[in-house]
């Protein structure tokens, strides 16, 4: 009797230790990083439309302003033209000069 008292002891320890294992480990939700400035340039250089990717090329060289303020007030001032440019080829290769500085 004793024996099968230190058996449903040690089961009752080890399920206690153990737990119900239902509740597990929350799944971990991996978001893909946001695209940084230089690859945006690529697509703007590679033919891509500069209206549509204007706005976010903007927030990317935004986002540069905590780590590299220089290069991001150099980037800013090179967007100003690049927005202003009307040929697409001065468009992607102003795009192309700007990515090379990234």
């Amino acid at each position: 009797m004793s024996r099968m008292i230190r058996e449903l002891g040690l089961l009752s320890l080890v399920a206690l230790v153990l737990g119900c294992g239902g509740a597990g480990e929350a799944p971990v939700r991996v978001t893909p990083p946001a695209p940084d400035a230089k690859e945006t340039l690529q697509q703007i250089a590679g033919g891509s439309s500069l209206k549509a990717l204007k706005q976010q090329l903007y927030q990317e060289i935004e986002g540069l302003r905590e780590a590299q303020p220089e290069k991001a007030a150099e980037l800013m001032a090179d967007f100003e033209k690049l927005v202003q440019e009307k040929d697409p080829a001065a468009v992607q290769a102003q795009a192309n000069m700007m990515a090379e500085k990234l």
